[in-house]
């Protein structure tokens, strides 16, 4: 009877996992949908096999060495020993693991749309989600005792307090936004940013409806990034839900206000408040998730 119960219990997670994976993994359209809304038309057709390329690209390299940085598991065993292994859970939390890694390939995109070759990137993207990104991963929630662990060295430095990152507003987030920063810098603005006297000449949406896509299927697929970072049936959280749905209304009001009603901004101001929630989306009062999405949407607007 409790080899029947424990099984079941294995089963739901695995379920739970998958679903969760797959809710994540059509987030990835959204990213490619939202940066083909706002690049140029001769370039639409680059982003979109672009963030696909760096997902298969990031599939194979977590599998073969993030997961193993970051968590100290490798997948070169067995098949039969990786499923007997609570009926395959950790194949599938890899699963879910790998679209949270794949996500930093998909920001940078977006934050260095028309400046980088295709190829250049896709080795770029297999470096960070092999190497830089498991790192900071594991440092937070994996293996290396550093930072988020209960006795790492941050907690012993603040008296018994770990850095809390619930689902990524940092360790995932800011990490993509952070090289993107440095790539820019590097690469420059895109061509016709910027007139031969130095004026700004912001470079219009070229297609609002697309952008509109890649915001609805992120925001959707984000109640999957959030709530199913409990990694168990056990742990899911209603409160991480309900402040994702407020930390995007805010994001989405404030940007709306701010903007006068501009599309991109507004698309963009819900994306804005679910970023900004993910770290204590477990912790805060919805109203407190309210507030700190309506914060993320004036900052980016």
């Amino acid at each position: 009877m409790e080899n029947d119960i424990s099984s079941l219990a294995s089963s739901g997670d695995v379920l739970f996992m998958m679903l969760g994976a797959v809710m994540v993994f059509a987030m990835h359209g959204g990213f490619a949908f939202l940066e083909v809304g706002t690049v140029r038309k001769k370039n639409q057709v680059n982003a979109l096999v672009k963030i696909l390329v760096d997902f298969a690209i990031s599939t194979l390299i977590y599998f073969s060495i993030g997961y193993g940085v970051a968590y100290g598991i490798f997948m070169f065993q067995p098949a039969s020993e990786l499923l007997a292994k609570n009926q395959g859970y950790e194949l599938v939390h890899f699963f879910f693991l790998l679209t949270f890694a794949a996500a930093i390939p998909a920001i940078i995109s977006g934050g260095i749309a028309e400046r980088a070759k295709f190829w250049t990137q896709a080795l770029a993207a297999g470096i960070f989600v092999g190497i830089t990104y498991p790192l900071f991963e594991g440092m937070v929630w994996g293996q290396i005792n550093f930072l988020g662990q209960e006795g790492s060295w941050l907690a012993e430095l603040t008296g018994g307090i770990p850095f809390h990152d619930y689902a990524g507003s940092v360790v995932v987030h800011s990490m993509g936004g952070w090289i993107a920063l440095t790539a820019v810098i590097i690469l420059g603005p895109r061509f016709g940013r910027w007139d031969s006297e130095g004026r700004s000449r912001p470079i219009p949406i070229s297609s609002v409806p697309f952008m509109a896509l890649g915001s609805w299927m992120l925001c959707v697929g984000w109640f999957g990034f959030n709530v199913m970072s409990a990694a168990t049936l056990q742990g899911i959280s209603g409160l991480v839900a309900i402040n994702s749905l407020f930390a995007m209304a805010g994001g989405i009001i404030a940007a709306l206000m701010i903007s006068k009603n501009d599309p991109g901004f507004i698309h963009n101001g819900a994306l804005a408040g679910l970023v900004a929630i993910c770290a204590g989306s477990d912790q805060v009062h919805p109203f407190g998730a309210l507030a700190i999405g309506a914060i993320a949407g004036i900052i980016f607007v």
